[in-house]
């Protein structure tokens, strides 16, 4: 089985990324449910389907934290890396997701050069 990583989007080595701000929100009930997903997401990476995982296209997927509506947005790249780019409720899903496919093509382009 392959081992997949988990890291967040973090620019600037020193700054606290936004993932984790939104998971320090969280209650721990929340956070409970989004480390299970986050773990299976880590244990299953790019096999895992619905109902956890979704494609959105362009290398964006959505993990789907069912129980409070959370929403982590990923992408996978090499090395079995998924870098956590963005998170958000259900009620916000359509604008993180603008914002995540924002942040996915700026770390593409950062890695390009």
């Amino acid at each position: 089985m392959i081992n997949w990583t988990i890291e967040y989007l973090c620019f600037n080595e020193n700054s606290v990324s936004e993932i984790e701000n939104f998971f320090d929100q969280l209650s721990d009930d929340q956070f409970k449910s989004v480390a299970k997903e986050l773990a299976l997401l880590e244990l299953c990476g790019n096999s895992l389907r619905l109902p956890h995982s979704k494609s959105l296209g362009e290398g964006l997927f959505e993990l789907r934290e069912r129980r409070f509506g959370v929403r982590i947005y990923y992408a996978f790249f090499k090395n079995q890396t998924i870098i956590l780019l963005h998170a958000g409720n259900k009620s916000s899903q359509s604008k993180d997701i603008k914002k995540a496919k924002v942040l996915l093509a700026n770390l593409q382009k950062e890695q390009q050069k």
